[in-house]
């Protein structure tokens, strides 16, 4: 059973179909690529699956369950987490703060237990800041928890923006461009990396990706969007022989 899968999703803009009748399904602990030139529609999909836009037609299920209303937040708090082409940390924070932030998602109390500080809180907010130190050790920004966001090397930043994802304890996490400005060596280390979370957290992971090294080296599954539609679905092999594929990036001889 897919744990996530799109059922023919569209999202128009004006007279402008940015996407068109979009299918993926996600079958749980696969990682996925969704990749395409620039401006197919890969960040409108991820924002139709996470509430950001609500699709002019089709809908959205998350293990047999229709969210295509539901909001980002609510979207989340199902099990569904993502990061960004452009990196949004919280750079007035610490890196430990980015990561303690996001689990006050999980965090079950009301507006005056946060107040006051009753046992109950307190005792919840040691408990996040023990698994926002264990989350730091495991993505391996431990040694660096208590500088500043914005004052990271840029790999860092991005994987601080993933853990900064996991901390919400996703079943489905969602990232867009992950190696986006990174040289060679980090876009290998990021390979190693997005494997190992897929193990260590039981995840499953759909990525937007033009570094296509880091795509053929690390999707089980890969769908291809060209102007909206798709154009390929298929193994790193296939998509690689594939001649509408090659057209779309290459264009026609």
């Amino acid at each position: 059973m897919a744990i996530l899968r799109t059922d023919n999703i569209t999202m128009k803009f004006g007279g402008l179909t940015a996407v068109s009748n979009l299918k993926i399904n996600l079958e749980e602990n696969q990682i996925v690529g969704l990749i395409g030139p620039n401006g197919a529609g890969k960040t409108t999909a991820f924002n139709m699956i996470t509430g950001v836009y609500l699709p002019t037609e089709g809908k959205v299920f998350y293990k047999d369950m229709d969210i295509t209303r539901k909001k980002p937040h609510e979207i989340t708090q199902f099990g569904i987490a993502r990061t960004f082409q452009n990196i949004r940390l919280f750079k007035e924070l610490t890196v430990l703060d980015n990561v303690f932030v996001a689990n006050h998602l999980r965090l079950k109390s009301n507006w005056v237990s946060s107040v006051i500080k009753t046992p109950r809180y307190i005792t919840k907010e040691k408990e996040m800041h023990i698994k926002s130190l264990e989350l730091l050790e495991k993505v391996g920004l431990i040694h660096v928890k208590d500088e500043d966001s914005y004052s990271l090397p840029y790999g860092m930043q991005r994987r601080l923006e993933i853990a900064r994802a996991l901390a919400t304890d996703p079943k489905v996490l969602l990232l867009d461009e992950p190696a986006a400005g990174m040289n060679p060596q980090e876009s290998q280390d990021l390979m190693g990396f997005i494997a190992r979370i897929r193990d260590d957290f039981n995840l499953t992971i759909l990525m937007i990706e033009h570094h296509m090294q880091v795509v053929m080296g690390v999707c089980e599954k890969i769908y291809v969007l060209d102007y909206g539609i798709t154009i390929a679905e298929g193994n790193p092999f296939e998509i690689q022989n594939n001649q509408k594929v090659i057209e779309a990036y290459l264009g026609v001889d």
